[in-house]
């Protein structure tokens, strides 16, 4: 009895079986590429804390040194001023002296002009003693261009604020920085956060099949490239 001819099994459908296994290392190829872009965002996020820290530092500092400054400024101009107010009085009263002076020599009271010549000069002594503690005669910056002319007041004011608003620029700009990294930090949070999504769905993809496997990939792969190009705008901006 001749043995019936065996039918061969039919060939696997190439196309049946390359598909999902095309679709699964498509999506170990995009979770790949996540991972890394995730980390690349990962260390952005972590230099933008340390700059953002970095600033919120030198911010404190320069706003300790510009309060030290104010303060000294304040005493160092009350000085001064002081300084100035009391060598203006000593002159007067030297001045009014001389004036009395001259009426008592009309009336030839000689007792009341010795007096008063000699308060005259008392107060003038003291008022050019108190002229070599001024730095608005002592400093050349300030001082009177003529013999009567007045100190320099101007100047005076513009130069002994000036530390102390350079002082207060550099602190503006060190909470400007903060404030941008800061920024910039939270931003690279919120963009990790949706990565993790894309992570995610790329996971429940690995579980699927067929169609339901590449329309996950899909969507996985738009958020990726969403949050990509919101990552690379927190960079440039």
């Amino acid at each position: 009895m001749n043995d019936l001819p065996v039918p061969a099994a039919p060939e696997p459908h190439e196309g049946a079986q390359g598909k999902p296994e095309r679709y699964k290392t498509l999506i170990v190829v995009l979770t790949l590429i996540t991972t890394i872009i995730a980390s690349i965002v990962a260390g952005l996020q972590a230099d933008a804390n340390i700059r953002a820290n970095t600033a919120n530092r030198d911010s404190q500092y320069y706003a300790i040194l510009a309060s030290g400054e104010l303060h000294r400024s304040g005493l160092q101009s009350t000085y001064d001023v002081n300084t100035l107010a009391g060598q203006s009085r000593e002159l007067q009263e030297s001045l009014v002296m001389q004036i009395t002076s001259l009426e008592l020599e009309e009336e030839g009271n000689k007792q009341g002009v010795a007096i008063s010549d000699l308060i005259a000069l008392a107060a003038q002594a003291r008022a050019d003693k108190l002229k070599t503690f001024s730095i608005f005669f002592t400093d050349a910056r300030y001082a009177p261009t003529t013999e009567d002319g007045l100190p320099n007041a101007e100047n005076y004011l513009v130069d002994i604020q000036a530390k102390a608003n350079e002082l207060v620029e550099k602190q503006n700009a060190a909470a400007d920085d903060y404030h941008e990294w800061n920024s910039k930090a939270d931003s690279y949070v919120a963009v990790l956060t949706v990565m993790a999504v894309a992570f995610f769905l790329f996971g429940l993809a690995q579980a699927m099949t067929g169609r339901m496997r590449l329309t996950f990939a899909i969507f996985g792969a738009v958020i990726l490239l969403g949050a990509t190009a919101w990552a690379g705008l927190v960079l440039v901006i």
